[in-house]
């Protein structure tokens, strides 16, 4: 493990009490559906090798979330799992939730490049405008675009997106614009400069696991 993983690890445990008590006191646990990359999907395994941006950690990326006290998925999707059946899972995954009796502004489905795409037709689908949405190395207006366009219905949900400037994906980019008269979303975007392209996801960076924490915590 590299010293940066070392120290965010101790950090990210060290407040863990912190965040289990806090969530005791409003009334239970925050929950994180985690979508990783397609890399995961095609190597059906939770620590592919990518030749060009090295180890995608996915178990590290859990650990992050579970150490702020979060109830965390991420499970691995089926080889041929597509980006519609992905959804399907998501929607089926956040309405067990929510018969279960946890409030939708404590679900937050974060989604990695191919589970961004996931996470966010998941949205349209769900059209639950509490529900959390945090996604990375994803074009959030393009994909917004798009997916009016197959699904016939707009985003819904709060959304996080965070993407990298030197990822060659979403460099051309538009900034999110919400629709006109839509109540349903609401959208915050950052732009990382780690150097990294689309490898930043592939690891639990400070960059992206912090702002990504205060997302799902925030009210």
């Amino acid at each position: 493990m590299k010293p940066t993983a070392v120290v965010l690890a101790a950090a990210l445990v060290s407040l863990a009490p912190m965040a289990d008590s806090k969530a005791e006191e409003t009334g239970g646990p925050r929950h994180v559906i985690y979508l990783h990359g397609r890399i995961v999907q095609e190597q059906q395994k939770a620590r592919p090798k990518s030749d060009r941006f090295g180890y995608y950690e996915q178990e590290k990326i859990l650990a992050a979330f579970r150490a702020e006290g979060f109830v965390v998925r991420g499970d691995i999707r089926p080889k041929a799992t597509t980006e519609s059946a992905g959804a399907d899972a998501v929607v089926a995954q956040v309405k067990k939730l929510l018969d279960s009796g946890v409030p939708p502004s404590r679900i937050t489905v974060v989604g990695a490049s191919m589970g961004a795409g996931i996470a966010i037709v998941a949205s349209a689908r769900l059209q639950n405008p509490d529900v959390k949405f945090c996604v990375m190395g994803a074009c959030l207006s393009e994909n917004a675009r798009r997916i009016r366009e197959e699904e016939g219905k707009a985003l819904a949900g709060r959304f996080l997106a965070i993407r990298e400037e030197s990822d060659e994906y979403t460099s051309d980019c538009p900034p999110f614009r919400e629709e006109p008269g839509s109540k349903s979303i609401s959208a915050r975007e950052i732009v990382l400069h780690t150097g990294l392209n689309h490898g930043f996801l592939y690891r639990p960076l400070p960059e992206w696991v912090k702002p990504a924490i205060e997302f799902a915590k925030s009210p």
